[in-house]
């Protein structure tokens, strides 16, 4: 947060824990009292990710730690993960994906596009489930709470795209992922996209 602020001419502010890890990370980005909404929002996405299994990050972490080095050494090792496209930038690149189909009627071609391209579809799949994330319903709901044209739009899309990928790849079961409304939630709340990936490494560390 205070590497954003610099970048951006501004001072770092401190921590102020009584917003709670959500409110003070919203706080210390932008400078602005977060609202109760807000706060609760971006509690609940960071508290959804504190950690899942054993992904690329933690085993990075648990590599590290193993060679007796320091806490700092395996928390550099497990960040340096969220560089890959894989890990850590889905959220971001799931909400360009909502800007890039625009409307719901062009969701399905755009699918048939990417997945005849042989790229992802990202915000949707997910190593271990086979139903939608749980925590991709629950961040659902707090969108929808919070509503406005962009929730309205990620729902109708995100139909649109279950049942394209539904068509084009039965039997892999591929449905709604965390990242894809961590995004449009991040989005509601006032995180800039270059954070998203920062705010996903905030709730792992």
């Amino acid at each position: 947060a205070a590497i954003h602020r610099l970048r951006q001419g501004k001072e770092p502010l401190p921590a102020r824990p009584e917003l709670g890890a959500g409110g003070s990370w919203l706080w210390m980005l932008t400078g602005e009292e977060p609202t109760p909404a807000q706060t609760r929002a971006v509690t609940a996405y960071l508290t959804s990710t504190v950690d899942h299994g054993f992904s690329a990050s933690t085993f990075a972490a648990r590599v590290v730690t193993s060679a007796g080095a320091d806490v700092a050494s395996a928390v550099c090792a497990a960040i340096g993960t969220f560089s890959g496209p894989l890990h850590g930038g889905a959220p971001d690149r799931a909400l360009d994906s909502l800007d890039e189909i625009g409307t719901a009627d062009r969701a399905r071609d755009w699918v048939r596009e990417k997945v005849a391209a042989g790229e992802r579809i990202m915000g949707f799949g997910h190593a271990v489930y086979t139903v939608m994330d749980p925590r991709a319903a629950m961040l659902r709901g707090i969108a929808r709470e919070m509503g406005g044209p962009l929730v309205d739009l990620a729902v109708t899309i995100e139909q649109e795209v279950v049942a394209a990928l539904a068509e084009l790849k039965p039997g892999r079961e591929l449905h709604t992922n965390v990242e894809y409304y961590a995004g449009v939630v991040m989005e509601l709340c006032g995180i800039p996209r270059e954070m998203f990936t920062p705010t996903f490494a905030a709730a792992r560390a």
